[in-house]
């Protein structure tokens, strides 16, 4: 015998993962179909199992109350266990009374499942003030919220996204993470070991990124055991997430530039030092832009453009997050890398992603992501004026608040 099914409308609370009920998370893990409002956040679906259809409720989709109900009651009849996934508590919220109303008028079994009344509300309710301006205490909990609503997209490799997706929740961002490339061992470790053994003939080090740091010293410490095997050989770090993994080695940096543009990297170090007949060891992902190691040989520098890694083009979509993004949009792309910028569009068609969905923007962090942009004839809403995570999250509250 069919067993029978159930609609449960579970209260997602006010965004916070953390903040859903131990009743909730259980029914969602068994649960065979979740519809969930745009705004839940999305480590709330990869709760529910991998087979599980998830199905957001926009407007095009369900065009009107009869339309979702149908939809809950077509699913519990088949006698699968749907989780109707709402905002806050679905118990205060007029669209949770209108569904279950629905429900019972259609005979439908179901169950409300309370969850985390939304902070607005609650703060709302705990106002005693009687003015229609929101209280000092409801201002201040949006001005810590600036993004909610927004749904970003963020493309860094899966292992590097999390300081990222963090900061946009932290603002009330719904976050879909769209890994667009993963980090893999350079296609030829040769160069890499040989400038390793050949380390007391450089003058710099320049480390460009953090992953580049962490791909050398793993080679490194392979070859040595003594971090004072490095030699006298000076240290740049291009930005503080750069310098940060060497400080974590209680290394020394001896430069660092403000920006990661090639020329100014370039005139921070000439100022240093003459240049000529300086060994430089610049230590990067493949492929990477040519100007930089370009600019330092013009100076008279003799350079070793080294990869400590390569990236690789990242297709795994476990969480769902692409195939919704290709269904319903976003409010913005983020691109961290020109790298991530290829990947996602020969993946996505970004040119057709957005003649399709026209409100979608771009943001990079920097000009050296903007450029792969440009060479897709695409320019970004915004750029992040300072080249860092933390910048671009500071860059997309600035323009939602000019909205």
């Amino acid at each position: 015998m069919k067993a029978k099914g159930m609609v449960y409308l579970v209260g997602a609370g006010p965004g916070d993962p953390q903040l859903l009920t131990l009743r909730g998370a259980a029914l969602l893990r068994r649960a065979d179909t979740v519809v969930y409002d745009g705004l839940v956040s999305p480590d709330l679906l990869k709760l529910a199992p991998p087979a599980a259809e998830r199905i957001e409720r926009t407007e095009e989709r369900f065009p009107d109350q009869a339309a979702l109900g149908a939809l809950l009651a077509a699913r519990a009849r088949a006698g699968q266990c749907v989780v109707r996934l709402q905002g806050g508590d679905p118990r205060v919220s007029g669209q949770g009374s209108s569904e279950a109303q629905g429900l019972a008028a259609a005979e439908v079994p179901f169950q409300v499942v309370p969850g985390v009344a939304s902070i607005v509300s609650a703060l709302d309710r705990s106002s005693t003030s009687t003015s229609e301006e929101p209280s000092p205490k409801t201002s201040k909990t949006w001005e810590h919220m600036p993004l909610l609503g927004q749904r970003v997209v963020v493309t860094r490799a899966r292992k590097q996204a999390f300081e990222f997706v963090q900061l946009l929740q932290e603002r009330g961002a719904h976050v879909l993470e769209v890994p667009c490339i993963r980090i893999v061992p350079p296609t030829e470790r040769k160069p890499l070991i040989e400038a390793i053994a050949g380390l007391g003939c450089y003058d710099w080090l320049i480390f460009t990124s953090a992953n580049g740091v962490a791909a050398f010293f793993e080679h490194f410490f392979v070859a040595f055991d003594d971090l004072r095997d490095l030699g006298a050989v000076r240290l740049a770090a291009v930005g503080p997430a750069t310098a940060a993994r060497l400080k974590e080695l209680h290394l020394k940096i001896d430069l660092m530039p403000k920006e990661y543009i090639a020329s100014k990297i370039a005139r921070a170090l000439c100022k240093e030092q003459s240049l000529e007949n300086i060994r430089v060891l610049l230590l990067r992902a493949e492929a990477a832009n040519a100007d930089l190691p370009r600019l330092l040989e013009d100076m008279g520098a003799i350079v070793d453009d080294v990869a400590c890694y390569g990236t690789a083009w990242e297709t795994e979509d476990a969480a769902g997050h692409g195939a919704l993004l290709a269904e319903s949009g976003a409010d913005w792309i983020t691109f961290t890398s020109g790298s991530t910028v290829e990947s996602f569009n020969a993946r996505f068609d970004l040119r057709a992603l957005m003649r399709r969905f026209p409100k979608l923007r771009l943001a990079t962090i920097g000009p050296e992501t903007s450029k792969a942009l440009e060479a897709l004839s695409l320019h970004p809403s915004l750029e992040a004026k300072t080249h860092t995570i933390a910048g671009l999250t500071s860059a997309l509250e600035r323009a939602r608040r000019m909205v």
